[in-house]
């Protein structure tokens, strides 16, 4: 039996996953209002910064508020599409953990960037990119929700799911300099042909390495699962659940700070 069908996060395959699922999620409607609500925050002459822009799907939201706004993007096709649709960004060639921004900035927003990062450094990216941050900025965090479709797949083919909450515990006991918040937003996937549900499903899949899975699944298991999971042959639709968490990281206002008696 054939090997799943793999494809690396820096390959046109893997890109054109990537807007297949942009198209289909539902939850960027809950993204977008929750976003604008904080950008509402600041003035426009405010600065922020994208990490792991991808081809400016938020960068543009950014865009829509801030005068001066930094995109980070790896990725050297994601990277010149960016640039190209969004020549009012101002766009690096870097990683979230090489490249600090030219002035610190008021809002930061963290996308599903940690897919590409391994689990036991995510404190570690998150910390960098708060320090980037204003006195009175913040930084968005956003991954989907452990108990999500997706996350569920991965788990049965031995793999771990991506949870935010586990991978943030450490740095929050140790970093108080910062207060960190949670919320999710509600979300889904709909697909309308199984054929876009199974490239979907592969990009989700590829998020986590070959050598991460106790079951490495065969093609055909991999596509019995997601017709039986993800598909739906009666309504020929297909999707699943796929809400996102958001954790928002603030400088704390009071932290080494001295209580006035002891002054």
């Amino acid at each position: 039996m054939l090997p799943v069908k793999r494809f690396h996060w820096d390959t046109p395959e893997y890109a054109d996953a990537f807007t297949t699922f942009l198209k289909y999620t539902g939850e960027r409607i809950y993204v977008r209002q929750i976003l604008r609500g904080i950008f509402s925050h600041y003035p426009a002459e405010s600065r922020a910064i994208d990490w792991g822009a991808g081809e400016g799907d938020l960068t543009s939201l950014m865009l829509e508020h801030f005068q001066h706004v930094y995109a980070v993007e790896p990725h050297p096709g994601m990277r010149a599409v960016l640039a190209t649709r969004y020549p009012c960004a101002q766009v690096f060639d870097g990683t979230l953990i090489s490249t600090i921004p030219p002035t610190p900035v008021e809002v930061g927003l963290i996308s599903h960037v940690f897919y590409h990062v391994p689990d036991h450094k995510w404190g570690a990216y998150t910390i960098h990119a708060a320090n980037q941050l204003t006195e009175d900025g913040v930084l968005a965090v956003t991954l989907k929700d452990p108990d999500s479709g997706c996350n569920q797949m991965l788990e049965y083919f031995g793999a771990p799911r991506y949870n935010i909450y586990d991978g943030l515990a450490r740095v929050m006991r140790l970093h108080t300099e910062f207060d960190f918040s949670f919320t999710r937003v509600p979300g889904s996937i709909s697909t309308p042909s199984f054929d876009d549900t199974l490239q979907i499903a592969r990009f989700m899949l590829c998020d986590r390495d070959a050598d991460a899975f106790s079951h490495s699944p065969t093609e055909e298991e991999f596509q019995e699962y997601v017709r039986e999971h993800f598909w739906d042959e009666r309504s020929d639709t297909g999707g699943w659940h796929y809400e996102e968490v958001f954790c928002f990281v603030r400088r704390n206002a009071v932290h080494g700070k001295q209580p006035e008696g002891r002054r």
